[in-house]
């Protein structure tokens, strides 16, 4: 029986062959999901930061009672965040920022300035 396999080795060494480009195809497609979700997270942590840079850099203009301008920009290394700010009542200031990095979609974020207290009281983010 030894010497009479008739050729057993080849669908063996096939069926092993499979399996282990199986597992590699397996092992390929988690690395791929994984980058595609580390590098999503990082634009959302990107997003997060400038939003709360020019959140930050607006509350400090305002509070220092520096004349802001209706519209402006701030640009950062990766992209850039646009601001408008309008009167909602007399003491309060609503200001709008739109977050843009990239070919991404644009993140949206309201911030309510109270005049009185010299600070911001109020976040919102809208995705």
């Amino acid at each position: 029986m030894y010497r009479n396999q008739h050729g057993f080795a080849y669908p063996l060494t096939l069926t092993i062959i499979l399996a282990a480009l199986f597992l590699l195809t397996i092992q390929l497609d988690q690395f791929i999901s994984e980058k595609r979700i580390v590098n999503q997270t990082e634009t959302v942590m990107m997003q997060e930061y400038y939003l709360l840079s020019s959140f930050k850099k607006t509350e400090k203009m305002l509070s220092e009672n520096i004349d802001p301008e209706k519209s402006g920009i701030y640009f950062f290394k990766n992209g850039s965040v646009s601001y408008e700010i309008s009167a909602v009542a007399s003491s309060l200031i609503q200001i709008t920022f739109k977050t843009k990095i990239g070919s991404d979609k644009e993140i949206f974020g309201y911030a309510y300035y109270d005049t009185d207290l010299q600070k911001m009281i109020k976040w919102i983010e809208k995705n």
